[in-house]
Parts: structure tokens; C-alpha cells; sequence
């Protein structure tokens, strides 16, 4: 038997992940059902039940695994320096289509599905801003950036203008302008 929350064999649960995602991108996220991921896997729904709480946490999964290794935060001994990195990888993954549609869905599709928003507040908010948080931090305790930097501000000001052009304004999103916050924003952060 495999460990708890895990398909039996890996070959079943990348099956899983890999036919969630496909769907996702031809059908959006409101028409993709746990059936029709069992079918498109060659797997039971029991299978996927024993592993996922429901639709969106496997689709979270699929879409969250494809782009998790992109989205990690370097640590180049500058608070700036990763964010930039970390930052420019971001738009990248948001102007790929095989990311960016899923992924706008979803965003759009949990304003009407409480699993789905909780998912993605984990995601989000627990995961992403407790890694962002944490080079921030780094940079306080080197003395690079502000003793009382309200972390929270500073990464609803540097993240915010990212989301704001992938769901709201759609203006060009590229590492040109991740570098452009950054530069704009670091000032603001920087130990006197």
C-alpha cells in the first residue's frame, strides 16, 4: 500500500494529473468532472477519491505540479536580486497559454467554488507569500532592506501589479516588466 494521499502506483496519479490538466484546457474548469478524469486516465473514481478530497484539489495539483519546480525562490544573497529572478519567472509561466488558461479559469471559477478558493488560498496565499516572505526577511536580517518593512505591503505591492495585468488591465506581462515592479517598488523596501 503507498503512503496516504497518494495513488497507489505513480504512473496511476500522473495518469490522474495529466488527464485533469488536458481537460481543463479544452473543456475550463466548470465542465471538467472527477468522472471524466477517471475516464480520460483509464483509472476508477475510487482511485482518485482515495487521494483527492474532490475536482479541484486534483486539478490544483495538475496544474500546480507543471509549474511548482518555475516558481521556487532563489537565495543569491539579494532580497531584490530574488525576487526579480523568482518575479520574471512568474510572468513567464502567466504568458504560457498551457498554464495561463487553466490557471485564469481556476482563478475565475473559485469566486464560485468554496474548495476550489480554498485551494487556492493555500496555493496563493499560504505557499507563494510565505516563500516571498521569507526572502524578504532574509533581506531585513542582512540589513538590505527596512527594519519595520511591513512584509505583507511589500508583497501585495510587488505581486499585486503582476496579478493586476494578468486578470484585470491585460497590458504585455513579461520579465521586462517584473523587472520594471521590482525597480519601482525596491526603493520603498531599502535599509536607509
Amino acid at each position: 500500500m503507498g503512503p496516504p494521499g497518494r495513488p497507489k502506483s505513480a504512473k496511476a496519479r500522473q495518469a490522474v494529473l495529466d488527464a485533469a490538466l488536458s481537460l481543463v484546457r479544452e473543456v475550463g474548469y466548470a465542465a471538467v468532472t472527477i468522472e471524466g478524469i477517471a475516464a480520460r486516465a483509464g483509472v476508477a473514481k475510487t482511485t482518485i477519491y482515495r487521494s483527492w478530497p474532490g475536482k479541484a484539489a486534483v486539478v490544483m495539483d495538475a496544474v500546480l505540479v507543471t509549474s511548482d519546480p518555475r516558481l521556487s525562490f532563489p537565495d543569491t544573497g539579494s532580497a531584490e536580486e530574488d525576487l526579480r529572478l523568482q518575479m520574471a519567472r512568474l510572468t513567464e509561466l502567466f504568458t504560457e497559454p498551457s498554464f495561463a488558461r487553466p490557471f485564469v479559469g481556476l482563478l475565475a471559477e473559485s469566486q464560485h467554488d468554496p474548495a476550489l478558493a480554498e485551494a487556492l488560498h493555500d496555493w496563493l496565499i499560504t505557499s507563494r507569500r510565505a516563500g516571498a516572505g521569507e526572502v524578504l526577511r532574509r533581506g531585513v536580517d542582512r540589513g538590505e532592506l527596512r527594519a519595520d518593512l511591513d512584509v505583507g505591503v511589500a508583497i501585495d505591492a510587488l505581486y499585486g501589479a503582476i496579478y493586476y495585468r494578468l486578470l484585470v488591465s491585460h497590458q504585455p506581462l513579461d520579465a521586462a516588466y517584473a523587472k520594471a515592479v521590482v525597480a519601482a517598488v525596491f526603493p520603498g523596501l531599502r535599509a536607509p
